[in-house]
């Protein structure tokens, strides 16, 4: 008896593999993003992911940017059948500075989403704008300008310039993606973690 066998897919979750460099224009290339850490989202663990609108997310990095992507489930136009807004909320553990709470109303009051985070990018699905943020003193959000990337088409594409975050070499980052409609929370991925990054 033969057994089928699944090479070009590899399931599940797993970390970075080197460096990427992927083109942002929302199609998401799977040569760009091949060597990059995936975590699965809607449906793929099972119990409370399955109303996510995102299957999947892409991270990675290279000596300039952070790179993320988010692919959308069969059949989701962004920003149309899901919330219009994806926020990207940073920290860096072991540093002093300012950090303040996910501005969002209706939020859960569990982790990851009711930590302290010192950096917010919020991007519009609908109009592809992006808004960016950093936390002053008194859980204030002060704006910033981030010279950020952003494509959206088959999928959503983010890079980041490190120098937007202004962090240093063999910084450890902590990084949660929040759907939001407006100012409501709506959900977020990974669901019960942070995503752990170190820049280069």
């Amino acid at each position: 008896m033969r057994r089928q066998v699944e090479v070009h897919e590899v399931q599940g979750d797993h970390l970075p593999l080197s460096f990427i460099h992927p083109v942002i224009d929302g199609i998401g290339n799977e040569q760009d993003w091949d060597k990059a850490g995936r975590i699965e989202v809607g449906g793929a663990r099972g119990t409370m992911h399955r109303s996510s609108a995102i299957q999947r997310l892409w991270y990675g990095v290279d000596h300039l940017n952070f790179y993320i992507r988010a692919d959308f489930k069969v059949g989701v136009r962004p920003g149309i059948d899901c919330p219009q807004q994806l926020n990207l909320f940073w920290f860096y553990p072991d540093r002093t500075m300012n950090n303040s709470l996910i501005p969002l109303s209706g939020l859960p009051d569990q982790a990851p989403l009711n930590y302290r985070f010192h950096h917010q990018l919020e991007i519009n699905l609908l109009t592809k704008s992006i808004w960016f943020q950093e936390a002053g003193e008194g859980d204030e959000w002060q704006p910033r300008i981030s010279r950020a990337q952003v494509g959206v088409d088959k999928c959503l594409e983010v890079a980041v310039p490190w120098a937007d975050l202004q962090i240093m070499p063999d910084w450890q980052v902590r990084l949660i993606a929040v759907l939001s409609e407006g100012d409501c929370y709506s959900s977020c991925m990974p669901e019960d973690t942070l995503i752990q990054i170190g820049m280069p």
